[in-house]
């Protein structure tokens, strides 16, 4: 069995490898996917406060409605 040590200096060597490959494979998104992400990350807002409220919400492409008196 492993002791403690060892599985942290494993763990110290291994999750600066795994946050340097993310931040890499991150900055390749064209402006396109950034877009794409921005939309979609809009859209889930506007669901989520829809489910909350019950009402919809304005966003990108839709009408806002009167509220009923």
């Amino acid at each position: 069995m492993m002791s403690t040590e060892w599985l942290w200096g494993i763990g110290l060597l291994i999750l600066p490898i795994a946050m340097a490959y993310a931040l890499m494979r991150n900055r390749k998104r064209s402006g396109a996917e950034k877009q794409l992400t921005e939309a979609a990350t809009k859209a889930n807002y506007r669901a989520e406060e829809r489910k909350e409220t019950g009402r919809p919400v304005p966003g990108a492409g839709e009408r806002a409605q009167p509220m009923p008196d």
